[in-house]
């Protein structure tokens, strides 16, 4: 029985320069199928052109597709307008994001799962989701008591599971978890573009993990051109420091920006969250320099 690889893409965050860079290499060594985990769009700017490839991938090759968190958040903001985003660092990112989306961006989405199960003859099956097959914002940390007990109950021997943006592989009383990495905004490694080839034989499947350099300032630049620096300036900062640097700081400057609004006011609200608070917790954190003003 030949090697059958599968092409594993995740967390494409609307990057699009390192989902050109993954495809391109995955393609070089022929994989039989791929198979996307799901937050396709966000964070990134041109979320139309992440889009566009992938409706070419799916046109063009053989491909699986799940929905992840960032697709549920615009399908569940389309079906609750009374939801306020407004530009802003708190929501701005996403509002950007929904109006930059087609009809046909929202169709898809809809018709996808947040989870699947892959069975083919001759190999053993497993399971795949975005964030864990509960919930597609569920994040599934190594050691994590739910991780743990997910793996426990888990009725098959694999789960490849997205979100965390990191890759790993993880074994649990002899049941494998693996994370792909992301292809979008990806920690550690100095940010480089991150997926995963899945070799499948009759004994199981093993994982072969890459991290490629790509043109992150041609991105960066986008930021600018799309206008996305200004409706969300401290998130677009700290989104382009990860892609920089592969180190992540956009929960922590939340807690912290959220922190110093409720001690100077009394009270916090998402997303009305002021921006000078924002760029404390920037500096803070040294992604801008102290007394730093946009």
């Amino acid at each position: 029985m030949k090697d059958y690889k599968i092409a594993v893409i995740g967390d494409i965050h609307s990057n699009y320069v390192g989902l050109e860079r993954c495809i391109e290499h995955a393609l070089k060594q022929n994989p039989d199928e791929f198979l996307f985990l799901g937050d396709y769009i966000s964070d990134c700017p041109y979320p139309q052109k992440a889009m566009k490839i992938v409706y070419e991938m799916d046109r063009d090759y053989n491909c699986r597709f799940i929905r992840g968190n960032r697709e549920d958040y615009m399908l569940n903001h389309r079906k609750n307008p009374e939801e306020r985003w407004t530009y802003s660092s708190a929501s701005g990112s996403l509002l950007y994001t929904y109006e930059n989306l087609k009809e046909q961006d929202f169709i898809f989405f809809d018709s996808l799962d947040i989870k699947g199960y892959y069975e083919k003859a001759g190999y053993p099956p497993f399971r795949y989701c975005h964030g864990s097959p509960v919930r597609s914002n569920e994040i599934l940390e190594p050691d994590g008591e739910n991780t743990v007990q997910l793996m426990k109950n888990l009725d098959v021997d694999l789960l490849v599971s997205g979100h965390v943006h990191f890759q790993e592989e993880k074994v649990y009383e002899g049941k494998k978890i693996l994370h792909p990495g992301a292809v979008g905004v990806s920690w550690y490694f100095d940010g480089r573009t991150q997926y995963m080839m899945m070799h499948g034989s009759k004994a199981g499947w093993e994982e072969e993990f890459f991290r490629l350099d790509y043109d992150v300032e041609k991105l960066v630049k986008d930021f600018e051109t799309s206008g996305l620096n200004e409706k969300a300036p401290a998130w677009s900062k700290i989104t382009i420091h990860t892609l920089r640097t592969g180190t992540d700081y956009n929960l922590a400057c939340l807690k912290r920006a959220s922190k110093l609004c409720e001690e100077a006011e009394g009270t916090v609200t998402w997303p009305d969250i002021p921006e000078k608070y924002w760029q404390q917790a920037l500096q803070e954190y040294g992604i801008i320099p102290p007394h730093y003003s946009d």
